[in-house]
């Protein structure tokens, strides 16, 4: 990768790239196994896009991981990637804290099960010193979530005055 990490001209490199993660259950199919193994096999492709856009000083990387309509797949699933979730952040929080990656996260936290949300806030907590990249994974995330959330912060404001 870093013969192609020369040609690239990082005078013009976007600030922010976003990703909708789309695809890996399909992939799984078509490899005969189950929708699990692709999103587990995804893994490895998550990480080196936030290696190389931290390496080449990209300032916002956007992983659209789980939808608000993802919470309408199989029980089975949803668990599984819950547990995805929450290994992979145990897993790379340090390598991320490392690299002086920061990451947030956007969606309704709320919804997510407590201990998925737990390593999420200790993760955040964590590496919120870093300056390097923001990573942003969209979790339990809609357009229709993020216009209703703006409206209820704007009614608040109103009310306060």
């Amino acid at each position: 990768m870093s013969g192609l990490l020369e040609k690239i001209d990082r005078q013009h490199l976007p600030r922010h790239i976003a990703i909708i993660m789309d695809g890996n259950g399909r992939w799984a199919k078509e490899q005969g196994q189950d929708r699990l193994f692709g999103h587990f096999h995804g893994v490895e492709s998550v990480r080196n896009i936030v290696e190389g856009c931290a390496e080449l000083g990209v300032e916002y990387l956007t992983l659209y991981a789980f939808s608000t309509e993802n919470w309408d797949r199989p029980e089975y699933e949803v668990v599984g990637l819950m547990e995805l979730l929450v290994s992979t952040i145990r897993n790379e929080v340090e390598s991320l804290h490392k690299n002086n990656i920061r990451l947030h996260v956007i969606g309704d936290m709320n919804m997510l099960p407590d201990y998925a949300r737990k390593e999420l806030t200790e993760a955040l907590d964590f590496t919120k010193v870093n300056t390097g990249l923001n990573l942003v994974m969209a979790l339990s995330y809609s357009g229709r979530w993020e216009l209703l959330n703006a409206v209820k912060n704007i009614a608040y404001e109103v009310k306060k005055g």
